[in-house]
């Protein structure tokens, strides 16, 4: 499947300090292949989607630039939003 994945994070160096001039979040933003995820039997609490929409929305600008309060380990598919069919739960 394919997917946007955040490979770092666009104000941020690989330390964590601050970039004097950041990168655009478009610069860290990619469209690429990943295996299509699958659900445990250790996942009680979550649901896999079948994704028809993803928004990206303010905080997920933030955390691509690596100054929202959560920071995804890397590289990470944003969307805080999305709207789809429910497939397994």
């Amino acid at each position: 499947m394919k997917a946007i994945r955040c490979s770092r994070f666009a104000a941020l160096d690989k330390s964590g300090k601050p970039l004097p001039t950041p990168s655009l979040v478009r610069d860290v933003l990619s469209l690429d292949e990943i295996p299509a995820p699958t659900l445990s039997s250790s996942d009680r609490n979550k649901v896999l989607i079948s994704a028809h929409y993803a928004g990206v929305q303010y905080p997920d600008f933030l955390q691509a630039q690596g100054l929202y309060q959560i920071k995804p380990k890397l590289p990470y598919t944003p969307g805080m939003d999305v709207a789809g069919i429910v497939v397994d739960k």
